[in-house]
């Protein structure tokens, strides 16, 4: 009884007991995957307090609480209510360094960015160099790397990137004409390093041996040495070195070593100097150095009367690559009135170094004195050689006669003789017979009357200049000429004795040709054509045939080489036929040229120059304008042209 009593009194106890009241925290994230937030939903007794927790995510910071405060991430409420609460999270914000290294700038453009702002965690930046002037973008360092440009990069972190420039680098290019060196001393480099853009270089020209330094062409034209240039883009200079020409050396060799080989027709026509106003191409021209650039220039002095009583006078210079440009104010006196040249030679005879030019000048009928174009300065002057006696000559040469250091003449027939030089270009006058001992011939008032062609050279290599003598020569020993071709041998002394001397044919010996005799030797040249040691001799010769029926009863000239091997120095015999059997010619030629023109090795057998297109004196004749050549095989001359 007692048991049941305590019992229901329990029950009233509890029945009269409030019911306890209950509220609902609930936490987010802001943004979602920004963090996460502790206790996530959960409920509490009125009164309790509630304490939450935020956890950042990777590239997440916390940054303040909405429904709560605090600037932790842990903060806490009181529940007497309902509550949410938000954690917010902001990304994590980086550097983003940018250097330059050289001379550019870097610009940033945002190609994805964060959830937040500029350079938040994860955004993607694309970087483009841009190099200044006469810069380039070579790489990225840093926390970039490669070339590429423009490129990308994601801020996940602080970086740090450098973009690089290097001057612009441009090739110098050296080229060499001639023999010598260039050296290259940077004045004042670029940023960078050798030859880049802005670097200042000096270049020293070196000439090698004997060899001169004449200029520079290509990205300069100068003549200083040394001398600086710019690198700002790429350069080829080019050094030109050249062999000094020396003028003192004889008429022969000068002829037949040192004169170019040009097309001197087409030359001429691209100049319009052609037709029937101009002749005597061959006799008239002198090839030299006038301007000192180093290059072949072409003087002319050509037939332009109608009559040929007078002469016009070029100046032709060398451009560098054998074009030619006309530039007659080297010339003080083109109007020099004088007929034209049967024959010019180049020689120093004033002792300048620089070339000058001697032509003898006369024709049949048609009387003038020599003249020379003596340099002056920079210029040149024609002037008649006073001391020469007025006459028809044929030929002459020149050559140190006298061994005083200078260049001398000598004048073949009619009134052949000796103009000495005192070396400024004067001359005295001496007749043959003064220089040249037993020659006269005291019945022939003007001498002998066979040396129309002349030349001077060492025949026999001991250092001692000879005469060459010929031209006409007598049919039998009565005739008052040269009874063949004739060198006269020098001992040094200036003078010249006819006992001494070596003939290269004699009489009985003049060539014919179908019955016909030689009518004028017009030239002669030397050189030893099959190695032994000693000169061979070739001679071009003229053939005139009179009342040619074969040429409407007109007159018909032929020329003809010949050859004539020398049998150590004491004579000679032809070998023409099996040495040279194409020698048989109609068309117009001058000079005979011994010498190896293609540096190939072969001695070749040419002319002068090429000849004009007509056949000689026969009107069914037409020539080609290129030259004849030939070239010595080691037994014979091969026919080239």
């Amino acid at each position: 009884m007692k048991k049941l009593a305590l019992f229901l009194s329990f029950l009233f106890v509890i029945s009269c007991t409030k019911d306890p009241i209950i509220y609902t925290l609930t936490t987010s994230a802001n943004p979602s995957d920004g963090g996460t937030v502790s206790p996530s939903t959960q409920q509490y007794d009125e009164g309790k307090t509630a304490t939450i927790t935020a956890t950042a995510s990777s590239e997440y910071l916390f940054q303040s609480w909405s429904g709560a405060t605090g600037s932790t991430n842990s903060t806490s409420v009181v529940m007497n209510s309902d509550k949410s609460v938000t954690a917010n999270f902001v990304k994590k914000k980086y550097a983003l360094t940018t250097a330059v290294e050289g001379e550019g700038t870097v610009t940033e453009k945002v190609i994805k960015a964060g959830a937040a702002t500029d350079y938040n965690s994860g955004t993607i930046v694309e970087l483009t160099a841009t190099p200044s002037g006469e810069w380039l973008f070579v790489e990225w360092k840093g926390d970039l790397t490669g070339s590429e440009n423009p490129t990308q990069i994601t801020i996940d972190k602080a970086k740090s990137v450098t973009a690089v420039f290097v001057k612009k680098q441009y090739p110098l290019t050296i080229e060499i004409e001639g023999e010598g060196t260039v050296s290259e001393k940077v004045i004042k480099v670029g940023l960078a390093t050798d030859y880049n853009s802005g670097t200042i270089v000096e270049l020293t020209a070196e000439p090698t041996g004997d060899w001169e330094f004449v200029g520079w062409t290509g990205d300069i034209t100068s003549t200083e040495n040394p001398v600086q240039i710019t690198i700002d883009n790429a350069k080829t200079v080019k050094a030109r070195f050249h062999k000094p020409i020396d003028y003192l050396v004889n008429s022969h060799y000068y002829k037949n070593e040192m004169n170019p080989y040009f097309d001197l027709i087409k030359i001429t026509k691209n100049h319009g100097i052609e037709g029937p106003k101009y002749g005597g191409y061959d006799t008239g021209v002198a090839y030299a150095d006038f301007n000192g650039d180093g290059y072949i220039d072409i003087n002319l002095m050509l037939n332009a009367g109608v009559d040929g009583d007078f002469c016009e006078h070029f100046m032709l210079i060398n451009n560098g690559d054998d074009t030619f440009t006309m530039n007659n104010d080297l010339i003080t006196n083109t109007n020099f009135s004088t007929y034209m040249s049967r024959k010019t030679i180049v020689g120093d005879f004033n002792g300048d170094k620089i070339p000058d030019v001697v032509r003898i000048a006369g024709g049949h009928d048609w009387l003038r004195k020599s003249n020379i174009m003596l340099s002056d300065n920079g210029t040149f002057t024609f002037k008649e050689i006073d001391e020469v006696p007025l006459s028809q000559y044929h030929g002459f040469g020149s050559g140190d006669i006298d061994n005083d250091g200078d260049l001398d003449l000598f004048f073949g027939s009619p009134n052949s003789g000796f103009a000495i030089n005192d070396g400024t270009g004067n001359f005295s006058w001496f007749r043959v017979d003064k220089k040249i001992f037993n020659f006269w011939a005291d019945e022939v008032e003007h001498g002998p009357y066979g040396m129309q062609t002349v030349e001077i050279l060492d025949f026999d290599n001991d250092g001692n200049l000879d005469i060459l003598i010929g031209g006409s020569y007598a049919d039998n020993s009565t005739d008052p000429q040269l009874h063949g071709p004739t060198i006269l041998i020098g001992d040094g002394s200036g003078t010249f004795d006819y006992e001494k001397r070596v003939q290269i044919w004699g009489i009985g010996d003049k060539p014919y040709l179908d019955g016909v005799k030689v009518g004028n030797n017009d030239d002669f040249s030397f050189a030893d054509i099959d190695g032994d040691g000693y000169k061979d001799v070739v001679l071009l010769y003229i053939y005139q045939i009179d009342d040619d029926p074969n040429n409407n009863g007109n007159t018909t000239m032929y020329f003809q080489y010949q050859i004539m091997k020398n049998i150590e120095n004491i004579s000679f015999v032809n070998v023409t036929e099996s040495w040279l059997p194409d020698s048989v010619k109609q068309c117009t030629c001058v000079w005979a040229i011994i010498k190896d023109i293609d540096n190939n090795g072969r001695i070749d057998l040419t002319e002068y120059s090429s000849k004009t297109s007509k056949g000689g004196s026969n009107p069914n004749i037409t020539c080609s304008e290129d030259a004849w050549r030939w070239e010595w095989n080691g037994s014979k001359f091969e026919k080239i042209n």
